[in-house]
């Protein structure tokens, strides 16, 4: 499995076979620069303009926007209804996380997720191997708040997103934020690009945050 981050929140993960999955594809206003958007599955998390820029998908894709599951092959996608707030959506709305399982790992991408979820929610994503999540603040849970949610799943490898960067306007915390309020409790890795290659066999018994560089 080939993760690479496109910058904010949206990511193609590439599994064997070739198959391409996007999350949260970005409107062009948002600051970055172009980036190959050429997917096959488009999963969109809410439909605000930071994450919801179908349109500028190149080629024939099936896109996810709602909760439950979607089969294509052996790749499952499931959403699960979670908060853009922390008052029940009344401020931003509902948001999906998505979890995606597919060669032996479950990968979860949280989208703009705003509070700490329902034991429910925790119960669904219980499992997760990958965990995509906001770190930024203001319009989705800050450095504390995702530090709970990682506690609560227990994944083996968290991936900030969702954080201030050079070709952002957008009011967000840095990553280094989440990084300090962290501590000793993770182990922190530094690639020093924008792609990650897992397999089940890379995991590590301890459970680690990867902090990708931006494009």
């Amino acid at each position: 499995m080939v993760i690479d981050w496109m910058g904010h929140s949206c990511f193609k993960v590439t599994v064997t076979g070739g198959t391409r999955i996007l999350f949260d594809p970005y409107d062009s206003s948002l600051g970055y620069p172009p980036q190959d958007f050429g997917a096959d599955i488009v999963a969109i998390s809410h439909d605000h303009y930071d994450h919801n820029a179908a349109n500028r998908v190149k080629g024939s894709f099936s896109t996810v926007k709602t909760q439950g599951e979607h089969v294509f092959g052996d790749i499952l996608l499931e959403g699960v209804k979670t908060w853009h707030d922390a008052a029940l959506g009344r401020q931003r709305g509902e948001n999906i996380a998505f979890l995606l399982k597919a060669e032996g790992l479950t990968l979860c991408h949280m989208g703009d997720i705003g509070c700490v979820p329902s034991e429910d929610v925790f119960k669904k994503l219980s499992g997760t191997d990958i965990l995509m999540i906001p770190v930024g603040g203001n319009y989705t849970v800050g450095a504390r708040e995702a530090l709970e949610i990682c506690e609560r799943i227990g994944p083996n490898i968290i991936i900030p997103m969702h954080f201030w960067t050079q070709f952002t306007t957008l009011k967000l915390a840095q990553v280094d934020e989440f990084i300090e309020a962290a501590g000793n409790e993770y182990d922190v890795s530094h690639p020093g690009q924008c792609r990650l290659e897992i397999d089940k066999a890379g995991l590590k018994k301890r459970p680690r945050i990867v902090v990708m560089e931006c494009i």
